[in-house]
Order: structure tokens, then C-alpha cells, then sequence
């Protein structure tokens, strides 16, 4: 398991107007769950990704694809903070 955790912080006279929902996925080929939480003025993301295996068989290949479906459009939110 591999566990990264991202934290911004977020600059006086500013609030976070939109925080992106987390979303977990996991299959029998590997996972992940992605979080994000506010704590006073931090913005954490916590993402964790299992997969145990150094090598994928081609028969694998679809469950593979179907967690990056699931993983990449969340790389395209976007957190939003606005001036008070």
C-alpha cells in the first residue's frame, strides 16, 4: 500500500467555497481511496493506493483499466477558495 497526503494551506482572508468529494475503488487487481478534509486552514488530501503484484497478466488488463475510469476524473477536480 502506498499512502500520499497533500496539504495546502489556505491563505488568510480566504474559505474554501468547494472541496471535491472523495471516492474509493477497489478490485481484486488493486484500489484506492482519495480523501479530502478541512482542518482549520489546511486543505488535506489523503490517497491511498493498494496493489500488491509487480506484474499484471493480460487477462487482468480490464480490471486494471476500470480503476484508472474511476481515478482520473478526480484528478481533474478542482479545489476553489474565495476572498472574504
Amino acid at each position: 500500500m502506498r499512502k500520499y497526503v497533500t496539504m495546502l494551506k489556505v491563505p488568510d482572508g480566504y474559505v474554501v467555497s468547494y472541496l471535491p468529494q472523495g471516492k474509493s475503488y477497489h478490485n481484486a487487481v488493486w484500489g484506492f481511496d482519495l480523501k479530502y478534509e478541512q482542518k482549520g486552514n489546511w486543505v488535506i488530501l489523503k490517497q491511498e493506493f493498494d496493489n500488491d503484484d509487480l506484474t499484471l497478466n493480460s487477462d487482468e488488463f480490464e480490471a486494471w483499466n476500470k480503476v484508472l475510469q474511476n481515478l482520473f476524473p478526480l484528478y481533474k477536480e478542482t479545489l476553489s477558495l474565495t476572498k472574504n
